[in-house]
């Protein structure tokens, strides 16, 4: 499971990270930590993300070539979140161009980012830069994918024939319910009131077909009579 934000903040501050050896005599750049977030995070590796001018600004102009499309999304300066990727064009504030990892805006135009290689500090620092020059940022999918929908609940509905009933006719599921047709019957007193989970209803509601103790499924007439239907809960001894 990918690591939020401020925990990811927590696992990289102070660092030197070099994910691909480039420069050698400077190997560790702000692309870097956003390698290292899209492999250990995202589990997706990146090769060169800077194919046109070497810079980070390439991250935003080459965002769909790179097949960035998958993992980000792009959304504007005034509306970064914590953990959005913020990429600054070349500007008097960036003169390389950078990216960086936006935490939270301070409200006097500048805002907290999460970087390395920034402010000639060549390892993982956090600090507060202004938006001039930022171009967007890159929003991880990871933490704002839709909720799933939820489920409907399932409700269990259940037969409860009385313990004062000690004869209760029961059918063949698709028989009519008259006494020519009766399989036999229930005895609820000898058990103390017997529940049962119904199965289905039949007959425009006025039966329900549930399973004997036998095993089989059977079907029993319940309208005007003392038959109770309860809702995920049951009354007496549950026999199916």
């Amino acid at each position: 499971m990918a690591l939020s934000p401020h925990e990811y903040y927590l696992a990289t501050i102070g660092r030197k990270i070099d994910m691909d050896g480039v420069p050698k005599s400077q190997p560790y750049q702000c692309v870097d930590l956003f390698k290292d977030f899209c492999k250990y995070q995202l589990g997706k590796s990146f090769g060169m993300l800077c194919p046109d001018t070497g810079y980070a600004r390439d991250i935003w102009y080459c965002f769909d070539r790179l097949g960035l499309g998958a993992y980000f999304d792009k959304v504007p300066v005034n509306q970064m979140v914590d953990g959005d990727w913020a990429i600054m064009d070349f500007s008097k504030a960036y003169p390389y161009s950078h990216v960086a990892m936006f935490r939270v805006d301070n409200g006097n135009g500048t805002g907290v980012f999460l970087g390395q290689n920034q402010t000639s500090n060549p390892a993982v620092s956090q600090v507060n830069s202004t938006y001039t020059g930022v171009l967007g940022a890159l929003r991880p999918k990871i933490y704002h994918q839709s909720a799933p929908t939820p489920q409907p609940q399932t409700t269990t509905k259940y037969v409860n024939l009385p313990s004062n009933i000690d004869s209760w006719a029961y059918y063949n599921p698709d028989a009519v319910p008259v006494k020519k047709n009766a399989l036999g019957t229930l005895n609820p007193r000898k058990f103390g009131g017997l529940s049962y989970t119904i199965r289905e209803y039949r007959d425009n509601n006025t039966t329900v077909v549930i399973q004997g103790a036998s095993g089989k499924l059977i079907k029993i007439y319940i309208q005007g009579t003392p038959a109770e239907v309860t809702e995920n809960t049951y009354k007496y001894g549950l026999v199916n």
